[in-house]
């Protein structure tokens, strides 16, 4: 009967786990795909990997109790604070962003940070970097993050590449994407590192067609995410030694 009893227990257990990642990737899938679709209604500026510090030609951007760093050429912000100013940016450059204005009017907790290039490229569309935050059960791992998201994508979305990558600080999960809106092809790269039970999502979106050009600031930018909280010893011990390696790279 305890052995019984036991197995049940297991197998409740399991079937609560498998829900739990079933939901997680849903609400995942959401997550990113919402990130392209403000990216139509895609801009240019490229660095060499920066410290973040003292990058020129680089501003840092921050929200929620996030930093990261773009080039000099992105507006945006933290939508909870800057609202308003954000979304009169977005109107200023042209008609034909007037939707994507409204969504994000209408949308200001959907990202934790959203930032756009406003140097507009050849197809028109809009470059951007979205930051999302989601909580997941702490047994959740990168890789199955990001294997629940890619299984659930809708069917004109494909996976071009999945990863893991080392950034400066973290280490994270890599995914490149494409998808087809009515003709017009957007790739985008995401970044996903774990912190706890949160799962931080940077998004960057551009036009298929200037994807390639773009991936080294994208890659750069990723390089200098970073989550503002009380640091521990062994924390502090890794980002000395780190700053260390990159002063002698």
């Amino acid at each position: 009967m305890r052995l019984a009893r036991r197995s049940d227990r297991r197998g409740e257990t399991d079937r609560v786990r498998r829900q739990g990642a079933a939901e997680m990737g849903q609400r995942g899938v959401v997550l990113i795909v919402s990130l392209v679709l403000v990216t139509f209604a895609a801009g240019c500026g490229q660095a060499e990997s920066p410290q973040p510090e003292t990058a020129a030609g680089w501003k840092k951007f921050g929200g929620a109790g996030v930093d990261v760093w773009l080039p000099d050429s992105y507006e945006g912000g933290d939508l909870t604070k800057d609202l308003p100013v954000m979304v009169e940016k977005v109107r200023a450059l042209g008609p034909g962003y007037e939707e994507m204005a409204r969504t994000i009017e209408r949308n200001p907790g959907a990202f934790r940070l959203w930032a756009f290039d406003a140097k507009i490229g050849a197809s028109g569309g809009l470059t951007n970097l979205t930051l999302v935050a989601e909580g997941v059960p702490s047994t959740v791992s990168i890789e199955t993050y990001l294997g629940m998201v890619g299984k659930q994508l809708p069917k004109h979305y494909r996976v071009v590449e999945q990863s893991a990558v080392p950034l400066a600080l973290y280490n994270a999960g890599r995914m490149v994407m494409e998808a087809d809106f009515g003709g017009a092809r957007v790739r985008q790269v995401a970044y996903v590192v774990k912190s706890d039970s949160t799962m931080w999502v940077l998004n960057y979106s551009t036009p298929a067609d200037e994807f390639d050009e773009r991936l080294s600031s994208f890659e750069a930018s990723a390089h200098t995410f970073s989550i503002q909280q009380k640091q521990g010893l062994w924390q502090r011990l890794r980002e000395k030694v780190l700053g260390m390696i990159r002063r002698k790279g």
